[in-house]
């Protein structure tokens, strides 16, 4: 009786220990991107969703998955096609510190747009376009060398973020089937956010860019480049604020903000300072994504 007890809790300890250690290897694959785009997006999706006052808390909740299981997706797609560019600028990541073989890793990146599209097709078919959008594009800015120029780079980016927003959006709402006024709005407003200043994450990783021969921004135009978050940001700033009717202390803040990201970039220049910046950066995103959400909440309830 106590072995069969010990070879049970053997076999729950050993099963529980492999599944320790497989979540933990996804979540290095989308590590990178928690800051720069699930926290943002869930922060947009959440806010330009009129949320059930049933089942908030659920739908919520549902969103920043759906979300995850699309940004695994991505990231799959983007270490799979060449693990040597991150053995020397992220060695912890699951291919380069050998936590899974590049053969399983390629298994999962093949399964993950089904799985994505199965799940997004139980919520609506809205979703299931969003999901299905998201999974044509991913081998157009990989395996197509999207990514290699600044203008399909930037664009694609944005076009990527609608396809995040617009099933998040979806997700968290009370119906799924389609998006209101304000969501719509929303979305392409921050698509086109994306497509202005998503230079900003590359600054920080321009040796490597030019290593595989990718033509971003800072490297086709290394000057000019500098000035380019400083000017988006602020007429974004002024745009969003008045947008969605913020009060004059945010408004402040917010546009105070913009400059010190763009400063930043302007001023300090090595790769350590533009990854602060980058941070701010998304600092500054995050608060522009959730400004759906406060007018919703602040300006919207008060007009019924």
């Amino acid at each position: 009786m106590h072995s069969a007890m010990r070879s049970l809790l053997s076999v729950a300890g050993h099963s529980f220990s492999r599944l320790r250690y497989n979540a933990y290897t996804l979540f290095l694959f989308s590590k990178s991107d928690i800051k720069t785009t699930l926290i943002p997006v869930s922060f947009f999706a959440i806010g330009a969703a009129p949320l059930s006052p049933v089942d908030s808390v659920s739908h919520a909740i549902q969103a920043v998955v759906w979300i995850w299981m699309h940004l695994l997706h991505f990231n799959l797609s983007n270490q799979v096609r060449d693990p040597e560019e991150d053995l020397a600028n992220k060695p912890w990541r699951p291919l380069p510190s050998g936590r899974i073989t590049l053969e399983n890793a390629r298994m999962f990146r093949y399964i993950a747009p089904f799985v994505c599209m199965i799940v997004s097709l139980l919520y609506s078919p809205a979703v299931f376009y969003a999901s299905t959008a998201f999974a044509i594009l991913i081998p157009m800015y990989h395996e197509l060398h999207g990514d290699q120029h600044w203008l399909s780079k930037n664009l694609m980016n944005a076009i990527g973020y609608a396809c995040f927003a617009t099933g998040a959006t979806l997700v968290a709402r009370v119906d799924r089937s389609h998006l209101d006024v304000t969501g719509a709005l929303s979305i392409f407003i921050i698509s086109s956010i994306l497509a202005t200043t998503i230079q900003a994450q590359d600054f920080q990783d321009v040796d490597g860019d030019k290593s595989v021969g990718r033509k971003t921004l800072p490297i086709v135009f290394p000057n000019l480049s500098r000035y380019t978050p400083l000017i988006s940001l602020l007429l974004w700033s002024f745009y969003l604020t008045t947008l969605w009717e913020v009060g004059r202390v945010g408004t402040i803040a917010f546009n105070a903000l913009a400059v010190l990201v763009g400063l930043r970039y302007y001023i300090f220049r090595t790769a350590k300072d533009d990854e602060i910046s980058y941070c701010l950066y998304n600092v500054w995103l995050a608060t522009a994504f959730a400004m759906p959400g406060y007018w919703r909440f602040y300006k919207e309830t008060a007009a019924f």
